[in-house]
Formats: structure tokens, sequence, C-alpha cells
């Protein structure tokens, strides 16, 4: 099976959300100029231990547990995340995406299903309303 090598590391803004790629790593995050200031704050506060500057932001929200307050924080911010699947039909595999919400994310993060983290959505709303 041949998967598909993307990198997921930009930062796009339209009128209402904000798409980070989930495979930038946290350091990666605070260096782009793209990033809105509240998003880089917010992962400064919640997700500041210097052993988690490398991570992709995928992996880290993936394994928070639905117990820490920073996934109160993440279901808060109503955080929407893309992911790619490798779908078998009529014997040949295609790639499709999904959203799923803070929960099923970490469902299928902590599941044994194969799949690629593609991007982190931020509602604008949402990031306006939440104070860190």
């Amino acid at each position: 099976m041949e998967y598909i090598n993307r990198e997921f590391k930009a930062v796009v803004q339209d009128m209402t959300h904000v798409y980070l790629g989930a495979q930038m790593s946290v350091e990666e995050l605070n260096v782009y100029e793209d990033v809105p200031f509240k998003i880089k704050a917010i992962f400064h506060k919640y997700f500041g231990n210097e052993e988690q500057k490398g991570e992709s932001i995928g992996n880290l929200l993936g394994n928070l547990s639905r117990d820490d307050f920073a996934f109160q924080a993440v279901k808060q911010l109503k955080l929407k995340f893309k992911v790619g699947f490798y779908i078998n039909s009529n014997g040949k595999e295609i790639y499709k995406s999904k959203t799923l919400n803070p929960e099923e994310y970490i469902d299928v993060f902590s599941s044994e299903d194969k799949f690629f983290a593609e991007e982190v959505v931020f509602n604008k709303l949402s990031l306006l309303a939440f104070s860190t």
C-alpha cells in the first residue's frame, strides 16, 4: 500500500476559520507570521512544555485525555480536525478526508485505524470569545 506523502504545515485563513496544518510543530507554529497571536498564546499557555515543542500539533492534541484541562480548552475553542483515511472500494484504495470533533478525533487517535492528521480548524468567533 503506497501512502500519500503530504506535508501539512500551511496556515490558511478565510472569513470564519483559521486552518493550521496538523503536521506543523508547536515550535514552527510560533515562528510563522501568518498564525494569529491568540493561537500562539493558547499553545504557549496550554502546551508550553519543552518536550512538547517539537511534537506535531495533530499528535499533541490527539494524545490529550478527556480529563485534561487542555482538552476543556480544545472543546471551548470548538476545534475541528480534518483527517484522511484509506478506504477499500471495489478492490482499490481511495484516500478520503473527514472532519471530526475533538471527542471523535481522540477516539480515532487512540484506535488502531490508519489515518493521517491533515489540519486543525479554529473557528474565529470561538477564538474571539476565548480568553486565555
